[in-house]
């Protein structure tokens, strides 16, 4: 699966932005919560998921956007199930390293 990936690096922090191909762009609303999927924090290069998500151990924090990708990341220990929210349909989650 592609995803993109955007690498914000910061004051020494690292952040791992994911997001699947065709949720960039969209805004997604359920009650009080807003997801923006916006091309600032979540654009960047498409890679394959494997490689975005091998990189977990470079990350200060990952955030994880797309349902098959936040279940690939349960599947592979990066997540645990407990941890992923859900805004419209689309689960999210976001991994510390610190």
């Amino acid at each position: 699966m592609k995803v993109h990936i955007n690498i914000i690096r910061s004051q020494g922090y690292v952040l791992i932005n994911l997001c699947e191909e065709g949720l960039l762009g969209k805004k997604f609303r359920e009650n009080d919560m807003v997801l923006d999927v916006n091309e600032k924090f979540y654009g960047g290069d498409l890679v394959e998921s494997d490689y975005a998500l091998g990189l977990i151990d470079e990350a200060t924090v990952m955030s994880i956007v797309g349902s098959s990708l936040v279940e690939e990341a349960v599947k592979k220990g990066i997540v645990h199930k407990d941890g992923v929210r859900e805004i419209s349909g689309v689960k999210i989650a976001q991994v510390y390293n610190l």
